[in-house]
């Protein structure tokens, strides 16, 4: 994850390359991205929210040059949809949104209430 980390944030770009690197490593991304989230989110929430950020943008980079990347997202919804229901609450969101949609992606968002 580290290695993919260090080569996205070097171009901020997909390339096709990087794309496929995504596709053949997505469960062991997806295995250490929810872990070290759900890590962060103990005493640095706010690093857990840009670290699940940062993995859903990497997630939808990558889906725009290999589409099927998100059919293979359905055996971590539930991983996904635990770890942002925590992270949130951690936050004090009063509600959490994943959805998917076209052009090819998914969103991952947190609602907080206006103080």
């Amino acid at each position: 994850l580290d290695q993919l980390l260090s080569k996205w944030d070097q171009t901020a770009q997909m390339s096709p390359y990087l794309a496929v690197e995504v596709d053949s490593q997505f469960d062991a991304l997806m295995k250490e991205g929810l872990s070290t989230i759900e890590s962060l989110m103990v005493d640095q929430p706010e690093l857990a929210l840009g670290r699940l950020i940062l993995l859903t943008s990497i997630l939808n980079s990558a889906a725009q040059q290999r589409p099927a990347i998100l059919k293979r997202l359905e055996k971590w919804i539930q991983k996904l949809r635990a770890v942002t229901n925590a992270l949130g609450k951690k936050l004090g969101a009063n509600g959490f949104s994943i959805a998917a949609g076209l052009p090819v992606g998914i969103s991952v968002g947190l609602s907080f209430p206006v103080q």
